[in-house]
C-alpha cells in the first residue's frame, strides 16, 4: 500500500510538468505570432512562464535567451525609424550626435536579431522535447 502514495506523486509530478509545458509552447507560439509592440509583451509572457520541471526549465531559458535580443532589436529598430522621423520633420539636426549615432543602431540591432534566430534553434529542439516528453 505505500506504492499508491508514491504512483500519486509521480502523477501530480508528471502533470505538473505537462501543464507548464502546455504554459510554455503556447507562451512561445503567441510570441511568434505577435506583431508590432505585443511581441515584446508577449516576450515577457514567455519569461513569466512558471517551471519547476527541469526540462521546461530548460526549454524556456533557451527560449528566453532567443527572445530577448529579438526584442532588443525592435526596440532598436523602432527608436531608430522615430529618430529618422523626427529627422525629416526638422525636430532633430540631421548632424546631431545623436542622429550620427543612428546606423550603429542599426547595426546593433541587426546582430541582435542574428543573435535571436541562431538561438532559437535550440528553443525549438527544447519544445521539440516537450512534446515527445509531454505530447503537448
Amino acid at each position: 500500500m505505500r506504492r499508491a502514495p508514491l504512483l500519486l506523486l509521480v502523477l501530480a509530478a508528471c502533470a505538473t510538468g505537462k501543464r507548464e509545458a502546455t504554459s510554455l509552447v503556447t507562451a512561445v507560439d503567441a510570441y511568434r505570432h505577435a506583431a508590432g509592440t505585443v511581441k515584446e509583451r508577449r516576450g515577457r509572457d514567455v519569461s513569466a512562464v512558471a517551471c519547476s520541471d527541469d526540462r521546461v526549465c530548460a526549454a524556456k531559458q533557451a527560449c528566453v535567451a532567443a527572445i530577448e535580443p529579438t526584442v532588443r532589436a525592435l526596440a532598436l529598430k523602432d527608436e531608430v525609424a522615430a529618430r529618422v522621423a523626427d529627422i525629416e520633420k526638422g525636430t532633430l539636426p540631421a548632424g546631431s550626435p545623436e542622429a550620427r549615432a543612428l546606423p550603429s543602431k542599426l547595426d546593433e540591432a541587426e546582430e541582435l536579431l542574428r543573435e535571436g534566430r541562431e538561438k532559437m534553434g535550440a528553443c525549438d529542439a527544447r519544445l521539440a522535447d516537450l512534446h515527445v516528453d509531454f505530447g503537448v
